[in-house]
Order: C-alpha cells, then structure tokens, then sequence
C-alpha cells in the first residue's frame, strides 16, 4: 500500500506488536510530537497554548513525575551537560542514552512499501498529534534545556535539533496502560546503588585513579605472603566486607580515601558524586590541575601509605584504620601533601611519621578505662565493643581533626599507648 503524505506526517519505523514500533528520528522531530513538560505544570503558560497542546498536558500530568521543585529538575541540567559533551565529541564512544518512549493514545496508522531488501514500513503521525514522554522525559528536558542556549554548551541548535534519538512510540492504549509502562520503566528495575555507578564510571578521575593505586602498588598478600597488587585485597563488587573477607576495604573505600587526598575535607562531600575532570582542583596561581598529576601524586601517598601500614590493614577486623570514614579522613590528612594543597604542606614522610603515632587497634582504651576511638570513628557499645558506625560524612572530618590537629583532646587521646 503507498504512503499517503496527505494523511499526516510520516516516520519510518520498525514494527515492534499492534501497539509498538520503534524509529530513529532528529530530536527536532521529538520536540514537534512532545511538547516541553514544564509548560504542562504552569497553567499561565497553557492558558495560551494550543488546545492540542492543553489535551497533552492533561494527559501528561497524569503519567509522569513533577518537575519543578524536584531531583527530576536538578538532574535534567546535568543530564544536559552530559548529552551536550557526547554531541561534542568529548566522550568518544562510551556514552549513551535511553530510548525515549513516547505515548499516543489513538492508533496510529502503518502503511509500508516494497524496498529493495524486503518490506519498508511508516508511520502515519496526524498533523497537529501530540505524545506523551511516559519513559526518560528527564532526557527530553535536557534537550530542551540545551536548545534554549545551545551557545552555552558549545553547540548550535541544528545540532541538538539533529540530534538522532531512539523512540518507542506505543500508540492506540489508553491511561491505564500508559501510566503502567511508567510504573514498570521506573519501578520494576534494579537500580545501581550510586556507589556502584560511580564504581563504573570510567570518566570520573577518582575511580579510575583508585584502579590506578589498585594495580601499581604492591603489598604482601594476607594468604600467600606473596608480593601482590593491591587490587587482590580490595573488594571491588563488594557493598561491605564481612569479618570473614580477607580484603582490606571495598572498592567504594578506596575511591573516597582518592576523593578527599584530592579535595581535602572537602572531599567528604565527593565521596558520593563524580569527579570529572574539569572539577579538579586548582593551585594557588589558578592553573587546574590535570588528571595525570592527579594520579602520579595520589599514588605515591597511597604506595607509602599501605605498605607501612600493611600490618595494620591487614587486621582489619581489630583495627579503625580500613573502616570507609577513617580511610577517608587519613585521605584528607593526605592531602596537605599534595603539591596543590594551601600551605602549610607536610612531605609524604611527614605524612607517615604523624599517622605511626596512632594507636589503630578497635580496643584501645584511655588510661580511664574509656574506648579510645568512642566518639571518633565509632561507637562504644554496652558490651564495651567499638561499633564503627556513621558513614563518611558523619565521622571523617572528626577522625580527621583527631589525626593531625595536636590542639585538640582527641589527637592526644587516639595516640594513647600508640
């Protein structure tokens, strides 16, 4: 049967069931279908919109997640930076985007043609039709918000407008079905924790400089008494190690002891978000510091770091010193080594020789008789055990000030019988 242009719009597609087709357009064309979101949450806006485009927001209000005072919100403007990166060839090949699933309720006509490999096949959109985003609305909005400024991101709007995007467009299924897709897309999956995305990120610089203190630096295996890489004691797909694990520390561990040698206390707070490159930090006369200086630098402190402290991590279960907030605080003890650090600096030596004062041992006590790290990096519990409870943020920069300011009680405490 020949395509009827005069019957609406066409769209080459793949059908997928008598609901379902797939098609790959210009994210221009997107934009003409699916109208921006966040007019369907501003009624000053729809009292001027289309009556098309009102019958959309209606229907889009009642599938999707709000947007204005929400994550959905923040996360669409890194969403944009993120696609605008990919456009611009700053990514190379490993990025990528979801499909955009789309919504008509009314059926769509399917024509299609004899090709020269076989049956092509259209889509017949109405003119003025609207769809609904029921799946990565968030990846709509970012395109958006990157077209309302391309020159902000580097680009140009035919170069977003041409952008090429997956759809799914389902079509001739009504509310319910619609808004149980949603549920299904966002609920039935199993979502990474952030610790393990931000484990599989091969552009954040503090996984990827965690992966580099893994394979360079050598330590004694625990078992075998072997020279060994580091990475054969570090739990890379492990959440938490149990007092079984012969590691030393989670792969997450590692990556937020990098993250505050990089930043220093401010670190604790990019222990659970990426580092990319063009945060790094900066040296006193302004210049950025690149990823391989990074690196080379955060490196040589973790190589002194764990092999004078092998025995020590190696006990894990009976000492602080691998627990994720202690880790993490001797990083930002660390990094007043870094060549980029405000001065006062100290030298790696000096580094090593202010944390051989501690005492790392889980029952240490004062000369009182009280638990040495209670109130540090852990609790006391009613059996007299430390429980090394809190996370990063809670106990790092207490554990921190313990470990390199003598003026205060807890550093003299933590030292006690060292």
């Amino acid at each position: 049967m020949p395509i009827d242009l005069e019957r609406g719009q066409f769209m080459r597609c793949t059908p997928i069931n008598d609901h379902l087709f797939s098609a790959t357009i210009d994210w221009g064309r997107v934009f003409e279908l699916v109208p921006d979101p966040r007019t369907a949450e501003n009624p000053r806006a729809l009292a001027y919109a289309s009556f098309n485009d009102r019958a959309q927001a209606e229907l889009r209000n009642d599938v999707q997640r709000m947007i204005r005072g929400t994550q959905k919100g923040k996360n669409a403007k890194s969403y944009a930076d993120y696609i605008a990166r990919s456009i611009r060839g700053l990514l190379g090949n490993g990025w990528s985007t979801p499909p955009i699933a789309i919504w008509f309720p009314q059926k769509l006509e399917q024509q299609s043609v004899q090709g020269p490999f076989g049956m092509d096949y259209a889509a017949v959109i109405p003119y003025g039709a609207k769809g609904v985003a029921v799946d990565a609305e968030t990846q709509h909005l970012a395109h958006l918000i990157i077209a309302e400024n391309p020159e902000a991101y580097g680009l140009t709007l035919e170069q977003i407008n041409e952008r090429k995007v997956i759809c799914e467009i389902y079509h001739g299924i009504d509310l319910k079905e619609a808004r149980q897709i949603f549920h299904d897309r966002n609920l039935l999956g199993v979502l990474p924790t952030k610790n393990i995305a931000l484990n599989s990120d091969s552009r954040d610089v503090a996984t990827q400089i965690a992966f580099a203190i893994m394979e360079e630096v050598i330590i004694q295996h625990p078992r075998t008494k072997l020279d060994s890489r580091l990475q054969t004691v570090v739990g890379v797909n492990k959440r938490q190690l149990s007092g079984k694990d012969i590691e030393w520390f989670t792969l997450s561990g590692l990556r937020s002891f990098v993250a505050t040698t990089l930043f220093g206390r401010a670190g604790f707070e990019t222990t659970s978000q990426p580092v990319y490159d063009n945060v790094l930090p900066t040296r006193a006369d302004g210049h950025q510091i690149t990823e391989e200086e990074a690196r080379v630098e955060v490196v040589t402190l973790a190589r002194a770091l764990f092999t004078r402290f092998m025995p020590q991590f190696t006990r894990r279960a009976h000492t602080v010193i691998g627990a994720p907030a202690v880790l993490a605080a001797i990083g930002a003890v660390g990094h007043r080594s870094m060549t980029w650090s405000r001065e006062p600096r100290r030298s790696v030596d000096e580094f090593i020789g202010l944390l051989s004062t501690v005492n790392w041992s889980r029952d240490a006590k004062t000369r009182d008789g009280a638990m040495t790290w209670d109130g540090i990096a852990g609790k006391a519990t009613a059996s007299g055990k430390l429980s090394l409870v809190g996370g990063v943020k809670d106990n790092g920069s207490k554990t921190a000030t313990a470990l390199e300011d003598p003026n205060v009680e807890p550093y003299h405490r933590i030292r006690t019988a060292a």
